[in-house]
């Protein structure tokens, strides 16, 4: 697949003095279809290039997943001297794990959230730190939600009853809650959180088609990035200016970054509003896209 450009967002393709960052998110993006990062991987052997010739240049992953989930990624392209960016950009961890920036949804929005979906049989999970809880299990759900997002390196705890009575005692703090439901249904669901909550509430995202996040309103990767630069700017003593940042996605929930970025890469493999919202669109995840768009950006001879 040949890297294309909408008509409307067509600009030069980019050189190594162009990029100052490159951000990047990670199912479906620098992960394949397997959850994996195959060394045999362009993109595995692209980024530890770039990482060797350009030990300065900070690679960050942006993403839903909670911090843990990405550990072994980070080790395996040696990102731990970078922060990193997780749950929709709602948590920015520095280097050393330490949170920079963090948010949560409001305890009663969690609350009535909850209540209406169990009412109509739509299973719900709630995302901390560190953990995601299944608190409700829907109407034909016998656990494959929760099995799929374990698949995704998720660490999904089931049936905790007690769940919504610590968030209501402070004692847990939603960062996020999921909704999970088929693909061909889940469309009447998202109709009622609309219905019944003002947007202020939360804002609905999505990276997988058959659930939908609701995060806090005023926090997504978009404005994550955003407090990323200042913050990196602020470590590095220059300043990073967006249109020097590249980020890579394949979600609904990347669009945002995609907004703040002067250079955004879809996947081939991206949702219909990351691929219409990108700068260009490279090969899919299985094929390494996101290493085969940097080898032709940073080793352009070669290619």
């Amino acid at each position: 697949m040949t890297i294309s450009a909408p008509p409307a967002q067509s600009r030069p393709f980019p050189t190594p003095l162009d990029i100052k960052m490159i951000v990047s998110d990670v199912d479906g993006t620098l992960l394949d279809s397997t959850h994996t990062l195959p060394t045999t991987s362009p993109t595995y052997r692209v980024l530890k290039r770039i990482r060797a010739a350009y030990p300065s240049l900070p690679i960050v992953i942006s993403t839903g997943k909670q911090h843990r989930s990405t550990a072994e990624l980070r080790e395996q392209l040696d990102l731990s001297k970078f922060p990193c960016c997780h749950l929709n950009g709602n948590v920015i961890y520095s280097p050393t794990g330490e949170i920079v920036t963090e948010s949560g949804l409001d305890i009663g929005v969690a609350k009535r959230v909850y209540e209406k979906m169990r009412k109509v049989g739509t299973s719900v999970f709630v995302y901390d730190y560190t953990t995601v809880y299944q608190v409700f299990h829907g109407k034909g759900d016998t656990g494959q939600w929760a099995r799929i997002l374990r698949q995704f390196g998720e660490d999904v705890v089931e049936d905790q009853d007690d769940v919504m009575q610590r968030i209501e005692r402070g004692e847990l703090n939603p960062i996020k809650m999921g909704i999970c439901q088929d693909s061909e249904t889940i469309a009447e669901s998202i109709e009622l959180l609309k219905t019944l909550f003002p947007p202020s509430a939360f804002a609905l995202t999505s990276a997988l088609p058959f659930c939908i996040e609701m995060i806090p309103a005023a926090h997504n990767k978009g404005t994550a990035l955003t407090a990323l630069l200042k913050y990196m700017s602020a470590e590095l003593g220059e300043t990073i200016k967006p249109e020097n940042v590249i980020v890579f996605g394949d979600g609904e929930n990347d669009v945002s970054m995609f907004g703040v970025a002067g250079m955004s890469v879809a996947m081939g493999n991206a949702m219909e509003g990351a691929r219409n919202a990108a700068t260009w669109v490279t090969e899919s995840n299985d094929e390494g896209g996101v290493g085969r768009f940097l080898e032709r950006v940073f080793w352009p001879i070669e290619n």
